[in-house]
């Protein structure tokens, strides 16, 4: 059976590369501690859980129609499709983790209790069950086909395997010597190629990140989701998967693509972040901020985009101020109608 050795594979990572990752995090991490205090701070809180939510389901190839999106968000309709059960259900999932992360251990109940929230109310006997057949990780190619990435642990082994990776954490996560951070990335690679689930193992595997996050003083997914920042490098994302995956059952895993893929996207939420309370707490007027927005982005910014990042201005206010410097000739339309994008002039 696979053996893992989870304290010696975090304590290779210390390469130059893992090493800067790690130091910029921090000091991002110092310069947003206050994101918490920011005006409307509940605002950008509820646009990070709808996107992450979003994007998270997404890279599992499940979506939901961009109008159902708010009520199911805000619980004012009921799930209707499979989808939208799944969509609410990785809602759940979060919200559950938000009422005991501070307490709650990392156990082999509760990993299927997130898997179980996901499920409950569209099929509660499927939720929180380990597999019983086997399961493959598969990318979906242009033509409609798929290609198969790895072969996951066996049904008979889940358990044994979970249990040992588990426990490893725990043990690893009390040595002062293990960086948290890279520690948690290495846990995502193994829990993905355990797969222990017949279905949902990839959204499973991001909520336990945002509970590692959360639990060891990292909230930066409270305020900018990384599954989005996940989706929008899919491609690197399933080329450090496959990296990392390529000597698993051998016990010959290298963790560092996927590692510094983690970081990667950790430390840009961070960045985000950083960058939205600059522009919030900026002494200028509406116009003013909409055009720095803009003319900041290298690449035509949506006007979804700019919602965002004002998060704390009303959406009238906002298009009021695009369409006055659109008038003005300081911004140029790239794409009209309901996805209209901007760019500098």
């Amino acid at each position: 059976m696979k053996m893992f050795d989870l304290k010696g594979a975090v304590l290779s990572l210390n390469t130059p590369g893992i090493v800067s990752l790690l130091n910029s995090i921090e000091f991002y991490k110092g310069k947003t501690a206050a994101a918490s205090a920011m005006k409307k701070a509940d605002v950008l809180v509820d646009i990070a859980r709808r996107s992450g939510a979003v994007a998270s389901n997404a890279i599992g190839n499940i979506y939901v129609a961009e109008e159902r999106e708010k009520p199911l968000f805000r619980r004012t309709s009921q799930p209707e499709t499979l989808q939208e059960h799944m969509f609410v259900g990785y809602l759940n999932a979060l919200d559950l983790i938000q009422e005991v992360y501070k307490y709650q251990t990392l156990d082999l109940k509760f990993i299927g209790d997130l898997h179980y929230y996901i499920y409950k109310d569209y099929n509660p006997d499927f939720g929180g069950r380990f597999k019983d057949s086997q399961n493959y990780i598969q990318e979906a190619m242009p033509d409609g086909s798929f290609r198969t990435i790895f072969v996951s642990a066996p049904p008979e082994d889940v358990a044994n395997l979970l249990d040992s990776l588990v426990y490893q954490f725990n043990e690893c996560a009390k040595d002062e010597e293990c960086n948290k951070l890279v520690l948690i990335a290495a846990f995502m690679l193994d829990f993905m190629c355990i797969h222990p689930f017949n279905h949902g193992n990839g959204r499973v595997s991001r909520l336990l990140l945002h509970f590692l996050l959360k639990k060891y003083g990292y909230e930066i997914d409270d305020y900018f989701a990384i599954a989005y920042l996940m989706r929008q490098h899919l491609g690197e994302y399933i080329d450090a998967f496959e990296s990392g995956s390529a000597g698993w059952n051998e016990d010959a895993t290298n963790y560092e693509a996927f590692v510094a893929f983690i970081l990667k996207r950790i430390l840009e939420a961070y960045r985000k972040l950083d960058y939205i309370m600059e522009i919030n707490n900026l002494d200028a007027t509406c116009e003013e901020k909409v055009l720095k927005t803009i003319n900041d982005s290298a690449t035509a910014i949506s006007k979804t985009m700019v919602l965002r990042i004002l998060y704390a201005t009303s959406k009238a206010t906002i298009e009021k101020a695009l369409a006055k410097l659109l008038k003005e000739g300081h911004i140029q339309l790239i794409t009209k109608g309901r996805y209209s994008k901007y760019f500098r002039v």
